[in-house]
């Protein structure tokens, strides 16, 4: 439900935020989230990535028909999206770790940690992004900070993995 929720959070901001074509952003956001809530009641984990495709593309289109460059809400949009995706994941694994706490405690914990990771690395990147002047330095924390977004994410999937088979 909390995925569900966040998702739809994702998506009611993208139709709220602008004013142009809301009807389409909202439908498409909507019919992500029902194709997610579809995938997790049935457990069907080759169908879930489609509804996170219906709620990002609501907010891409959310961010090609606005006027300015940069979404300055982008790094908590980022984050809800990404613990939401994990969630829905998790929702549909097929494991016992109901029975331990410790096991859901830590990885709500590294849940949280890497959404606000998601959220700090994207702001960083957003303020680099929206900087006038860019200079050697700017350009090298930005890749700096790519490069620590997607290590972050590689990190993740492994020990999602290694997890999945014990």
């Amino acid at each position: 439900m909390a995925a569900l929720a966040l998702f739809g959070g994702v998506g009611a901001y993208s139709a709220f935020a602008g004013d142009r074509l809301v009807a389409v952003v909202v439908a498409l956001g909507g019919i992500g989230v029902l194709v997610t809530a579809l995938a997790l009641v049935g457990r069907w984990a080759a169908v879930l990535p489609w509804g996170f495709v219906g709620v990002g593309a609501a907010y891409a289109l959310f961010l090609s028909l606005r006027p300015g460059t940069l979404d300055a809400r982008a790094p908590i949009v980022a984050a809800a999206f990404f613990v939401a995706a994990e969630l829905s994941f998790w929702s549909i694994e097929r494991g016992n770790w109901h029975s331990e706490r410790s096991v859901v405690v830590r990885r709500l914990a590294l849940l949280v940690s890497a959404g606000l990771a998601t959220a700090i690395v994207g702001g960083l990147l957003l303020l680099i992004a929206s900087e006038r002047r860019s200079g050697i330095g700017q350009e090298t924390a930005g890749i700096v900070a790519a490069v620590l977004t997607l290590a972050v994410i590689a990190a993740l999937v492994r020990r999602s993995r290694q997890s999945a088979s014990t």
